[in-house]
Formats: structure tokens, C-alpha cells, sequence
């Protein structure tokens, strides 16, 4: 990107990538003990009698000639018809360009690590770990690749070399000049299956106002990546919802977002305006925000709320804990899929454990609200469970309701409440694009309390209560 990136979305992806075992032999260049460099170096200057080189190193005549003796057998060295010694055509051929040091040229045999990915085959890394593949989404290489990843990982070898030499992995030791020859490659075995972790984030170009994901380190960004990333991302996209979120913005007295989507497109330059003067909302004292909630620029004013709100709870006589609940979004299947999320998921589970001041009691009662397809979707509640395992005890579940399905909700009864709105348009953007507000406004605040818990109250098409309650509970019941 040319200007400033305002990040909207930050999606990990596992790359399927497999280590190999690679014997292969280099022609390596090497330089020569003390003695013999400098005896070598001597002749280049000029052909000299036997005598006077005993003499300038002080050797006896039989450690010259100890000295002497492998290159008059490689045919480095020769006796002129007047004598002296001197260097051969094979002997200056030693010296390098103009190089005063002379260097030898070796067979060298190697077995080490490599890794490649299973799309592009670019180069990893020696051994890696394996990436964790929670809360990511997992890429697949096909059948097809997998059964001649060995055949591939010779040509990857080959086509990487430079980068391999450049990350000091091929030799293993002391970085050389130049890159060694290939000699050959004598045999290629498979070692490991590994996942290796993209950080994708989707970015905003502030001036010339182009979304595109942030480059990468890691991988190439080649065609196979690009096509397999896209089309696994369209799949959890969810369906197009820019009338569901007009509607819900109406109905939550939202003028602000409504003008966003008047265009019947995502007002970006409005976005990157608002974005760079930090979202301020002249008309209502709100704070716009956008991007994922989890983002750092987003969470650090949640929790800036949360820890001022305590603050005044624990102060108060307040004899009940206050409701704290974190409504997540069903209209996509990409909500938590980043390392961030755990991250946010554990300040969560901290402050969900504070104590009011004054009785020692939990300040809040949280709840983070999972959508299901019903009471007995036991894959939903199996990937909640996984994706958010740090705050288990606090997993809530409900039967996905449209009028909700948009919406993610960060509030705290009667103190603060953040709308986050989850625009998807998978014929436009890739992957939804956050966007909402914070408010503090005690009437706000209970109008988006009285929306959500007026929608968990109604009866599912199974005719039963929409809030199902704890997840460790439903389980029992599946």
C-alpha cells in the first residue's frame, strides 16, 4: 500500500507445509592454511628459486619441500627451465578476479531440514514447529499435491537456493561470499506434516481509499495462495446483509451508519476521515469505531471502560453483580478466526474475575453470547468451545436470530455499550468489514440492551427459548 493502512480485519490462515530430508553435496570455495596461502600469494608476485623461498619462510629443505610437494601433484605448481618455481595456468586460476587470497573449490556433503509449503513451495524455514490451527482458518493442498510433495520439493530446493543461502540454512555455517554450486541432490524424504500461520490483515489505503490484504512475510504471494485464501474466505463470508444492517441501524437510532450506506456502498473516504480524527461523533458525543473489535486500537478503549466503570461500581453500595456480555455476530463464519481474539478472549476472563471494593463480591456477571442453529447444533458449540477455550465458563449460547445476526455487542448493563456492525458483501469486500460505535449514553445503552435481550426472550422455530444458557449445560443435553 502507497499511504497510511487503516487495518479493518485480521484473519489467521494455516498454510498446509510438510519438512523434507535433503542429501545434496555443494562445490564449495575454501581458503587455504597460513603457509600454503602465503606461499602461493609469494609465487604469484614472481617465480622464485627453491633457496630463496627456504629462505623468506626459513624452512629447512626438507620442510619446503613438504610444503612444496601437493601443489607440484595437483599441478598448481611447476619448475621453469632457468628453476625457479612458479604458478601454473591451473595454479593462478586460484585467485579469483583480482582477489590477493587464493581459495580451492571442494566437494561438500550435507543433510539437513527444509520446509515448504504445500501451495506455492516457498521456503519456511530448516524445522519449524507446527502452528497451532485453533482459531485459524485451514487452507488445503489437495490430494494431488501431497502424493508427489517430494518430487516438488527438489525443484523448491533448486528454486530457492539463494533464500535458503541467504537465511544461512544451507551449510549450517559461517556466512559465505557467494552462494555455493549446486552439485547435486542425492535424495529427498518427507519428515513431517506442519501448518504454517499467515497473519492476514485486511487493510484500508487512506489516501487513495483501496482495500487489500497486507503483505506477508513467509509465503509467496503467488497465484495457487492467493486462489486457495479467497476462495476458503468466501466461504465463511456469509451472504450479503447490507439491507439487514441498514434496517438495524435504523432500529438502534443509528442516523450515522445509515448515512455510510446511502450510496448503497461502504462510505470508505467518510471511514478514513473519521478513522484519522479518532472517530469522533460531533452530533452525539459517541465514538465511532472501525475495524474488529479485538483490534488493538479497538480493545484498548473497551478495556479503558471497563476498568473506569469498576472503578465506580466497586465504589458503590451495589449489592448485585452487573450484567457484562459480549454478543457475538452469526452472519459469517470468520468472527474470532485470529490470535488476537484470544488475546481479547483473556482480558475478558480478567476482568470478568474482578471484585467489587467494598463486599468482595464478582463485580460483573459475564456472559459471551455464541449463536447456534438450534439447541442441538453440537458443531457450532464444539468450535465455540475450541475458538474461545480461554473463557469457557463463560460461553452462553442462543439460537441465532436475523434480526441479530449482524450485530456484535460489547456492553455492561446501564454503563456502555459497543455496537459493532459486520458488513458483509462477498461480492465486494472478501471478508466483512466491522464498523459501529461506543456510547455511554444511559438511554442508548438501554435501548441496545432492551434489542438484545427482547430478541434472546422470544421462542425459536423449535419452540422453544432463544437464550439457551451456559454451554457446558446444553452439552448435557445433546
Amino acid at each position: 500500500m502507497a499511504g497510511e493502512a487503516l487495518v479493518l480485519f485480521e484473519v489467521d490462515v494455516c498454510v498446509p507445509a510438510q519438512q523434507f530430508r535433503i542429501e545434496y553435496s555443494l562445490i564449495e570455495k575454501g581458503g587455504l592454511p597460513f603457509v600454503s596461502e602465503f606461499l602461493l600469494r609469494l609465487l604469484k608476485v614472481s617465480p622464485l628459486m627453491s633457496a630463496d623461498i627456504a629462505r623468506y619462510f626459513g624452512f629447512t629443505s626438507k620442510e619446503l619441500s613438504a610444503a612444496l610437494t601437493p601443489f607440484f601433484q595437483k599441478g598448481e605448481v611447476s619448475v621453469q627451465p632457468d628453476g625457479r618455481i612458479s604458478l601454473s595456468e591451473k595454479g593462478l586460476r586460484l585467485f579469483s578476479g583480482n582477489e590477493d587470497s587464493p581459495s580451492v573449490r571442494s566437494r561438500q556433503d550435507y543433510r539437513r531440514s527444509f520446509t515448504f509449503d504445500l501451495l506455492t513451495f516457498s521456503y519456511l524455514g530448516g524445522k519449524i514447529p507446527s502452528a497451532s490451527t485453533r482459531r485459524a482458518v485451514l487452507l488445503d493442498a489437495g490430494v494431488e499435491v501431497r502424493a508427489v510433495s517430494q518430487q516438488r520439493a527438489v525443484g523448491a530446493f533448486q528454486n530457492n537456493l539463494h533464500e535458503i543461502f541467504r537465511r544461512g540454512d544451507l551449510t549450517g555455517k559461517d556466512q559465505q561470499d557467494s552462494v555455493p554450486e549446486l552439485y547435486k541432490i542425492s535424495d529427498v524424504r518427507k519428515s513431517s506434516d506442519v501448518c504454517f500461520l499467515v497473519e492476514e490483515a485486511l487493510c484500508l489505503d487512506v489516501d487513495s481509499l483501496d482495500l487489500s490484504f497486507e503483505v506477508k512475510k513467509g509465503i509467496a504471494e503467488e497465484e495457487e495462495y492467493i486462489g486457495r485464501r479467497a476462495s476458503m474466505l468466501h466461504s465463511l463470508n456469509g451472504h450479503e446483509n447490507f439491507d439487514d444492517v441498514v434496517r438495524l441501524a435504523d432500529k438502534l437510532g443509528d442516523p450515522e451508519t445509515i448515512d455510510a450506506l446511502s450510496s448503497g456502498v461502504m462510505d470508505f473516504r467518510g471511514v478514513a476521515q473519521r478513522a484519522l480524527s479518532f472517530g469522533l461523533d460531533d452530533r452525539r458525543g459517541d465514538v465511532r469505531i472501525y475495524g474488529s473489535l479485538q483490534l488493538n486500537r479497538n480493545w484498548d478503549q473497551v478495556c479503558s471502560l471497563l476498568k473506569k466503570h469498576h472503578d465506580k461500581i466497586s465504589d458503590s453500595e451495589r449489592e448485585v453483580a452487573t450484567r457484562l456480555t459480549w454478543l457475538a455476530p452469526c452472519s459469517h463464519g470468520l468472527w474470532g478466526k485470529s490470535s488476537r481474539h484470544g488475546q481479547a478472549l483473556s482480558k475478558f476472563v480478567e476482568y470478568a474475575g474482578l471484585k467489587s471494593k467494598r463486599n468482595d463480591r464478582h463485580a460483573f456477571e459475564a456472559e459471551i453470547l455464541i449463536p447456534l442453529s438450534s439447541s442441538k447444533d453440537w458443531q457450532s458449540k464444539k468450535a465455540a468451545n475450541n475458538d474461545c477455550a480461554e473463557a469457557k465458563e463463560y460461553l452462553h449460547g442462543f439460537v441465532e436470530s436475523e434480526t441479530l445476526a449482524p450485530l456484535e455487542v460489547f456492553m455492561l448493563s446501564g454503563c456502555f455499550a459497543v455496537v459493532i456492525y459486520h458488513l458483509v458483501v462477498p461480492d465486494r469486500y472478501p471478508v466483512p468489514i466491522p464498523f459501529g460505535f461506543i456510547t455511554e449514553d444511559p438511554a442508548r445503552v438501554r435501548s441496545i440492551e432492551g434489542l438484545v435481550r427482547s430478541v434472546l426472550d422470544e421462542y425459536s422455530f423449535e419452540n422453544k427459548p432463544r437464550y439457551l444458557g451456559g454451554l457446558a449445560d446444553l452439552g448435557r443435553n445433546l
